[in-house]
């Protein structure tokens, strides 16, 4: 562990051909990391990219160690500011030593090759692709920031944030299984005053849309110039103000007084030390107060108290079939999981987010029985994962 917080701490200043002959905007797959391994990565440089110049980088980390997939969704943020970008095909969910040893080679390599700004590099990543981002970045301490998305911080609690410097940008949909989660994590870095902030958006549990990580990296941008990181002019300030307000007037012209609160929130937070925003303030005071968002807001509540319930009586069960498989009594699951169905003609869209989060973790962690790298299940196990996947899911 320690050789990785002395890896990130170094810049290589030598330029090399390596970095030369790699053509800019395209995706580059199976990059391979020298040494004893066969460990591969997948390389994006952007269109302004000059190898003879230091430049600013994001890792990102995909669960299910595809480096292609996990690159996609950062293409438009890499061209708008410029971020090499760099995605293991070896690091996926599973034993965090194990990651740890892959990222250390995977630093030693890109450090040893491309010339980085060392102020200016970034971690993201998907799932649990996104607790390994942000366990790297709170164990060294030298990255300015994380974009973590899907998915929170690690069960360990050495490597979930508290005195570290870095920002931290949550992005997740409000259909996923771990909003809630994501929401808790906000409030737990707001508790330490830690830089953070948290973009919800309509999608379930997959990648983030490419519109909704430029957001992340806007945000992480304007942190860095508060830190001194890095200087913003005051019309691309002005710009990236004006882009946060549009979002949060257009939210609240269609009725979305969640993601208007959200953003009207994330521009007073990020821009009161550059303008007088009386304005914002008052017209958050105003959706406050409305009988609309009132009533929203309960009906969040009331789906995420019946969430919390139902997932501890299906997950509670879904671990006791586990540990007895051979006994286990498949009406059970067909009567609960058709109580749901009964449920989801509940018009109340809160409801019908909550049952797709819900249903999904149910899913993911029969899912997760099946990977190696967490579960030694047993043939009867694995059979038992797949049919309870299936009862959720009948026409996958």
């Amino acid at each position: 562990m320690l050789r990785l917080i002395i890896l990130i701490t170094i810049v290589f200043v030598n330029v090399n051909s390596f970095a030369q002959k790699y053509e800019t905007g395209k995706v580059i797959d199976s990059v391979l990391v020298s040494g004893k391994t066969q460990e591969t990565f997948t390389l994006y440089l952007p269109n302004s990219f000059d190898a003879t110049k230091e430049s600013p980088i994001v890792f990102i980390f995909d669960p299910g160690a595809e480096g292609k997939r996990g690159i996609q969704p950062f293409i438009e943020a890499s061209e708008a500011y410029g971020y090499m970008l760099v995605c293991s095909n070896h690091t996926k969910n599973g034993p965090y030593d194990r990651n740890f040893d892959i990222t250390n080679r995977l630093f030693d390599f890109v450090f040893a090759n491309f010339k980085i700004k060392r102020n200016e590099v970034y971690l993201s990543g998907f799932s649990g692709g996104s607790r390994l981002a942000s366990a790297i970045a709170v164990l060294t301490n030298q990255v300015a920031g994380v974009v973590g998305c899907g998915a929170g911080f690690s069960l360990e609690s050495s490597h979930v944030p508290s005195t570290q410097s870095f920002s931290y940008a949550g992005v997740c949909g409000d259909r996923d299984m771990n909003y809630q989660e994501m929401i808790r994590a906000k409030g737990y870095l707001m508790q330490l005053k830690f830089s953070n902030t948290l973009i919800t958006y309509d999608g379930n549990h997959s990648w983030t849309p490419s519109k909704q990580i430029l957001r992340a990296f806007d945000w992480l941008e304007i942190q860095a110039h508060l830190k001194g990181l890095k200087k913003k002019e005051a019309p691309e300030i002005y710009k990236s103000y004006q882009k946060i307000c549009k979002q949060a007037q257009e939210s609240e012209k269609k009725g979305n007084l969640l993601y208007a609160v959200e953003n009207y929130e994330r521009a007073l937070l990020t821009y009161n030390s550059f303008y007088n925003l009386d304005s914002i303030s008052d017209k958050l005071k105003a959706i406050h107060k409305s009988k609309a968002y009132k009533n929203k807001l309960k009906s969040v509540s009331q789906a995420f108290d019946k969430e919390t319930t139902l997932t501890k009586k299906f997950t509670t069960r879904l671990f006791e079939d586990y540990k007895n498989p051979e006994n286990i009594k498949f009406s059970w699951w067909e009567k609960e999981l058709g109580k749901l169905k009964k449920l989801d003609k509940d018009e109340d869209p809160e409801m019908k987010k909550m049952l797709e989060r819900l249903r999904f973790q149910v899913f993911a962690v029969a899912y997760s029985m099946n990977n190696p790298n967490l579960y030694q299940s047993n043939t009867n196990q694995k059979e038992l994962a797949d049919k309870i996947r299936s009862l959720i899911y009948p026409n996958n």
